[in-house]
């Protein structure tokens, strides 16, 4: 499903949650639909989590009335992956706006352990002493 509509000039892919539970619970994303969307940006923060620096950017897309994406998808666009964080639309109105978040997690950090700092454990034999 693909249109382009005015001032929607973003290619905007919609994901859906696929679980599967043949061999334990798997969770894997299938592209339902690609649609035009304009989007905005609304706000950004970065902010210290767990020893990693995390960026949130808000997102507010907007695009034709479609059945595909719900408050569970992903929307990926240029490369990026947004979360939804509220959908609102009216079908009568043909739109649906989406706030969303993109949430990009920094690599973990390499932070050397007290063992390491010192020299670990000795043992004499291996040294001599």
């Amino acid at each position: 499903m693909s249109y382009q509509s005015g001032f929607r000039n973003e290619r905007v892919t919609i994901k859906n949650k696929v679980v599967a539970t043949a061999f334990g619970e798997t969770t894997s994303w299938q592209e339902v639909a690609t649609v035009w969307a304009a989007r905005t940006w609304k706000t950004g923060a970065k902010a210290m989590r767990e020893g990693a620096l995390d960026a949130y950017d808000k997102v507010l897309f907007r695009m034709n009335w479609n059945n595909k994406v719900t408050r569970d998808s992903l929307l990926v666009c240029e490369g990026k992956t947004y979360q939804i964080l509220s959908l609102n639309g009216e079908r009568r109105k043909n739109e649906i706006e989406i706030l969303a978040q993109e949430v990009v997690q920094a690599a973990p950090t390499y932070t050397p352990s007290m063992s390491t700092i010192s020299g670990g454990s000795r043992n004499t034999h291996e040294f001599g002493g």
